[in-house]
């Protein structure tokens, strides 16, 4: 996929991700009602079974949270909210969630027991992590952003940093969690870790940035990997009139704790890796794409090229690529992660899947626990809709790591 594409699915995929993230309490009259698992949408894998939000659209919108167990097919409703619902996390088989309250102004984070289906409201906050004792949540008000971890029995909560609207939850490495956040008076982006025993913020490492007319947002850290004990996160900014993301890639040696720039001008905010090696495209070509090794340093570049619907996503050792024929099948096929198509598995999953002249079809790889999930978008680009489009369906594909299909949901 070359890279103007890629920025233009990129732009798209905000533009969609900021659209599911608004809050829905209007009411559409006399709209029909359509269900759609959005692609975008919390998902998650716990023991067998898949949980993903179905939002129904229609006079009313209702986002109901499902649980699929994957070697039966069979689907449970477990709760039902008016409101969106914006993540989701599971501790010894209770789901919590965040949704946000739109007559109210206020995120608010539920419990429900995956089996009675006991909701109850926890608290008026953002969830952002869970570990074995505490719930850890955020509360922004005005300009002033709060950080809490609450026991699970409710009976304490304690203050852990009170910081700026900046401040952001990045993720949770091994037990350790880390957090971000920028002052604009110092123009310092700070990246701060918290783990279980620590009812305060450490200060890992701060970057000094220099504000530009381009930029859309505050600097953030975006992502953050470990990979033999170093460290390696990304941070950057929404620069232009398309609010591209423009990142920057840090390692932090463990052994020196000294910092090195890896690679400026990532233009994905995820960091694709596995064990031994992060891989990132090129801007300068339409194809180019490079492989760094975490062990040598060195960068080396591959080429693959994408053709039409075919999409293209590292995921680890491997990297998938699905690709809608126009007629009826979706395909995907995989090879090792930055190698051009070295050990190609063509073809080793075949949808069958009938598609119409009037609509687009995509199609692409995630992995969750130890599935691969597929799912297919068919849009309509017709000139009534514009040229954001109208999602028609999304039906999903579970399948093993052999390509064998287990189950689908929509």
């Amino acid at each position: 996929m070359n890279t103007i594409t890629k920025r233009i699915l990129n732009f798209i995929l905000v533009f969609f991700i900021i659209i599911f993230l608004l809050p829905q309490n209007v009411h559409i009259s006399n709209a029909a009602t359509n269900a759609v698992v959005y692609e975008y949408s919390p998902m998650l894998e716990d023991r067998g079974n898949i949980y993903y939000i179905q939002r129904v659209e229609g006079d009313e919108y209702s986002y109901d949270i499902y649980r699929l167990e994957v070697a039966t097919g069979n689907k449970t409703r477990l709760v039902s909210s008016k409101n969106d619902v914006l993540g989701m996390m599971l501790h010894n088989d209770t789901l919590y969630y965040t949704s946000y309250v739109g007559e109210k102004d206020v995120y608010q984070t539920y419990s429900v027991f995956i089996d009675a289906k006991d909701k109850k409201t926890i608290c008026n906050g953002h969830l952002i992590c869970l570990d074995d004792s505490s719930i850890y949540y955020t509360v922004t008000k005005g300009e002033e952003s709060k950080l809490y971890k609450r026991d699970y029995d409710g009976k304490k909560d304690t203050l852990i940093y009170k910081g700026n609207m900046t401040f952001s939850f990045v993720k949770n490495i091994d037990g350790t969690m880390y957090f971000s956040q920028f002052n604009e008076a110092s123009s310092k982006l700070i990246l701060y870790t918290l783990i279980p025993e620590q009812t305060k913020l450490a200060v890992l490492t701060t970057d000094k940035i220099t504000l530009n007319e381009t930029e859309r947002t505050s600097p953030k850290v975006s992502d953050i990997i470990k990979i033999n004990g170093d460290i390696y996160y990304q941070y950057g900014t929404h620069q232009g009139s398309g609010s591209f993301w423009y990142g920057t890639l840090i390692k932090i040696d463990s052994s020196t704790n000294t910092k090195s720039v890896i690679v400026k001008d990532l233009y994905e905010e995820q960091i694709y890796h596995n064990d031994s090696s992060i891989f990132y495209s090129g801007t300068e070509s339409s194809e180019k794409n490079y492989q760094y090794n975490t062990k040598t340093s060195k960068t080396t570049s591959y080429i693959y090229k994408t053709t039409g619907t075919e999409s293209f996503n590292i995921l680890g050792d491997k990297t998938y690529c699905a690709k809608a024929d126009g007629k009826e099948l979706i395909t995907v096929s995989c090879f090792t992660s930055g190698k051009s198509k070295s050990n190609l598995v063509k073809s080793f999953i075949k949808l069958s899947y009938k598609q119409k002249k009037e609509f687009d079809y995509s199609a692409r790889v995630k992995i969750y626990g130890d599935y691969l999930l597929i799912p297919v978008t068919c849009m309509d680009f017709n000139a009534n809709n514009g040229w954001r489009g109208r999602c028609v369906s999304v039906t999903w594909y579970v399948a093993d790591s052999d390509g064998k299909i287990l189950a689908q949901f929509q």
